[in-house]
């Protein structure tokens, strides 16, 4: 694929190098997916079974520890679990990144850790499609689905031409050109060999309201522990499978079960190009935030206006809110 996509615009590749020891050990449980292991973080452990489980899929660049505004606060209500997916932050590598793939491991990881059924499914941005792809594949165990910000298979994003060597916008299920490999439900026999590659991240003030233990784990995952990888399986199939999800949409139609779309109200305007005006963006990422709501019969739209993207940071407790209004109606 010639076409890059910009997820991690705010990462700056520093230099190539080998694994280091951890500093910090993981904070949650390290439980076994499908022959390796994945990094949950829980709350409420105390509820589980008594009311639904509530489970949370971060965005892109993001880890579980994002979840962290919000996560102790729901867990005081019902048991709430955060993964940190195939890769990222302590999780292990798995069969592939497709999305398809981490949603199934995701589930794996929740049987095996004792987090029964039902589910009220959160994801933010592309977590936001994640959530919609596990209440697929997992229909009869969902019972409520939470976009922050979600991500819609329609998606417009600055996609770098590695052979015009620029930028450009573009609808990212546009640039879809492999088949979308099977989800593997046999377990990982041999786990996949390791390379690494340091990162700096700036996130300005974006973790100011976190504790200080907070931002010192993030800091470290960020900015001092190399980010590893599998060469060659980097490619999570996210345009394969929205163009899938676009034109099979009925497959995703969640019927009645009850849907909140949460839209950040105050995002800065993305600069245009000669493709996509800024004005044209801007009505873009409304429109397809209003039609996330055409996924269910049973849907209510809130504009979080003093959030940009990463609402569950900017108004936690707005997400607190609409997720705890959701169980009760489920009661």
């Amino acid at each position: 694929m010639q076409f890059y996509f910009l997820w991690m615009s705010l990462w700056i590749p520093v230099f190539l190098t080998g694994q280091s020891n951890p500093k910090y050990s993981a904070p949650g449980r390290m439980i076994d997916a499908n022959g390796f292991q994945l990094h949950l973080l829980v709350e409420g452990e105390e509820l589980l079974g008594k009311r639904p489980t509530v489970i949370f899929f971060h965005g892109a660049g993001d880890v579980a520890l994002h979840w962290n505004l919000v996560l102790p606060k729901v867990g005081k209500f019902v048991t709430a679990v955060a993964f940190d997916q195939n890769g990222e932050a302590w999780s292990e590598h798995g069969h592939n990144k497709s999305l398809l793939q981490q949603v199934y491991d995701s589930r794996q990881a929740l049987e095996n850790g004792g987090f029964p059924p039902p589910y009220i499914v959160v994801g933010h941005s592309l977590g936001g499609a994640m959530a919609l792809l596990f209440s697929e594949q997992f229909r009869d165990e969902v019972n409520g689905v939470v976009l922050v910000d979600g991500t819609h298979p329609d998606v417009v994003l600055k996609i770098f031409d590695r052979e015009k060597k620029k930028a450009f916008w573009k609808k990212f299920r546009s640039t879809a050109d492999q088949d979308i490999p099977p989800i593997i439900k046999t377990p990982l026999l041999e786990k996949p060999a390791v390379t690494s590659v340091q990162f700096k991240r700036d996130f300005g003030d974006m973790l100011k309201k976190f504790s200080n233990r907070d931002r010192d784990l993030i800091n470290w995952l960020y900015n001092i522990r190399p980010l590893t990888y599998v060469k060659g399986q980097s490619n999570d199939y996210s345009a394969e499978i929205f163009e899938e999800m676009f034109q099979n949409r009925d497959r995703y139609h969640l019927g009645s079960i009850p849907l909140v779309v949460l839209s950040g109200g105050d995002k800065d305007a993305p600069q245009g190009d000669e493709y996509w005006t800024t004005e044209a963006l801007v009505q873009h990422r409304d429109d397809v935030q209003k039609d996330l709501l055409s996924f269910s019969d049973n849907h209510k739209h809130i504009i979080a206006q003093k959030s940009g993207h990463h609402i569950h940071i900017d108004q936690p407790n707005l997400v607190v809110k609409e997720i705890k209004r959701l169980v009760k109606s489920l009661l």
